[in-house]
């Protein structure tokens, strides 16, 4: 199994010129992680892996995937919420 940190970052507004939160969800993986891929568990969805960089010291893959930014009558605080409930943890 390959140790995984799941980073995705949450935008205050649609430029993203404001970062509201990152996201992160640790998952063990049978396969290495490529580009492109989406990664599912149970109700929780990665999103598009657009970067991977393995950490040799750490032992473990850091995998930036494609950012959420609020659209036209959608918060970021209510995108937030929802990730939390579908399985992201909030780091900053």
């Amino acid at each position: 199994m390959y140790s995984c940190v799941f980073v995705k970052y949450l935008w205050k507004d649609l430029d993203k010129k404001r970062l509201f939160k990152t996201l992160e969800k640790k998952a063990n993986l049978p396969f290495c992680p490529a580009i492109g891929l989406e990664v599912s568990e149970g109700d929780w969805y990665s999103g598009i892996i657009e970067r991977v960089v393995w950490d040799n010291f750490e032992k473990v893959f850091t995998i930036k995937v494609l950012d959420i930014t609020p659209k036209e009558g959608v918060t970021a605080e209510l995108l937030l919420d929802v990730a939390v409930k579908q399985g992201w943890g909030s780091r900053g």
